[in-house]
């Protein structure tokens, strides 16, 4: 294998230094402190792949062994830190914990596997390399292929699980124009999306070489070009757009003119309606019908809630619909309804989303929650 500095080097060594000083930049910018140190772990664990790819395809990795497939385990840490970006944007602390730590699980897993690799000698790392290198690249590994399929079934769940978050909180923050949160939300769906849309098109081209058997590198080229291009884009938003980076949504009490008194006579007349009316129970219910049921501007239940209750739109619903799952798991009449019942009956539109709810506000699945409080369960 030798050291040849080809065109496509240039462009994603380039991509690379460019995305490490940008993380560096966020790493001690001030304002939006957490969301910005995640998103420049992000860029980092981006832009040391590249720039261990960009070894690689030069020949240079030769002077460096041991840097030799390092950025594997990164791979694996890109979509949880792009989804944890977007929680911490939105206002929804990340914890440190277990809890985030398992998000870091398959990273971790596949550090584990390669291992023993690591700990080989330089010139047992080379060796392999040039042992690779004589069929030219032209076969891939089966355990390559799980690498990427891992990979691209990861950054899909944490595209969605992002996307999913950002329209759950959307109708609720962009209530707030004053404060700029519309270009925000435009910013993380955009950015969202585009991660989404690369997961797809690195699966189409990852689900093509496994038809042909046959590796092109011209393929892999493409691939890493639009990620390069991705840090190159960053840039120019962070450039051009300071103020996306500087600080997060915003939801504080100065945004509308709700008196003490007049958000205390509010916060009585909501109970009172979710207690007599119950509109949670509806599917589709959205925070502009509640504030229609209330005679309120939307922006005035928005402030009540976040100020007042210190909670969303979304969360305030949940709770009111987990707490009526609670008594319909043990009822001694409704003991022979399915779980997917009574997440209908409660205002539940999917059992899944039931059974996630459930369980992060009561710590066990409906059905451990019949069984220990009710009686028989029936799936």
């Amino acid at each position: 294998m030798m050291t040849t500095l080809n065109l496509w080097f240039f462009p994603i060594a380039a991509s690379a230094v460019h995305g490490l000083f940008l993380a560096l930049v966020l790493w001690f910018k001030k304002g939006n402190h957490q969301a910005n140190r995640l998103f420049a772990l992000l860029l980092l664990s981006l832009s040391l792949h590249l720039l261990d790819y960009s070894l690689n395809i030069s020949g240079l990795i030769l002077a460096f062994p041991h840097l030799m497939f390092s950025s594997y385990p990164l791979l694996f840490v890109m979509g949880p830190l792009f989804y944890l970006y977007v929680r911490s944007y939105l206002r929804q602390e990340v914890k440190q914990g277990w809890r985030t730590l398992l998000h870091f699980g398959l990273a971790i897993l596949v550090f584990l596997s390669m291992l023993p690799f690591y700990l080989q000698s330089a010139e047992y790392k080379i060796a392999f390399l040039e042992a690779v290198a004589i069929d030219t690249f032209q076969t891939i590994p089966t355990e390559q292929f799980i690498i990427m399929f891992l990979q691209i079934a990861q950054f899909l769940f944490y595209a969605v699980a992002a996307y999913r978050l950002i329209v759950q909180q959307e109708e609720v923050v962009v209530q707030f124009r004053s404060n700029g949160n519309i270009p925000k939300i435009k910013w993380l769906k955009q950015s969202t999306i585009a991660f989404g849309a690369f997961t797809l098109f690195y699966g189409l081209m990852t689900i093509i070489l496994v038809i042909q058997n046959q590796y092109h590198v011209e393929t892999d080229y493409v691939v890493v070009l639009l990620l390069a291009l991705l840090i190159f884009v960053i840039g120019y938003v962070a450039l051009s757009q300071p103020n996306l980076f500087t600080e997060g949504l915003k939801k504080g009490r100065h945004q509308t003119q709700l008196t003490p008194s007049s958000a205390s006579s509010l916060q009585i007349k909501l109970e009172r309606l979710m207690a007599e009316e119950k509109p949670f129970l509806q599917e589709e219910l959205k925070i502009n019908d509640l504030a229609q049921l209330l005679e309120l501007p939307v922006h005035h239940l928005s402030e009540l809630l976040n100020n007042e209750l210190h909670t969303n739109f979304a969360d305030f619903i949940n709770t009111y619909r987990i707490e009526t799952a609670k008594q319909l798991l043990i009822d001694p009449k409704r003991q022979t309804d399915k779980i997917l019942t009574i997440a209908f009956d409660s205002g539940f539109s999917n059992k899944g989303t039931f059974n996630r709810v459930f369980k992060q506000l009561t710590g066990q699945t409906p059905s451990g929650w019949r069984s220990e409080w009710g009686g028989e369960v029936n799936i």
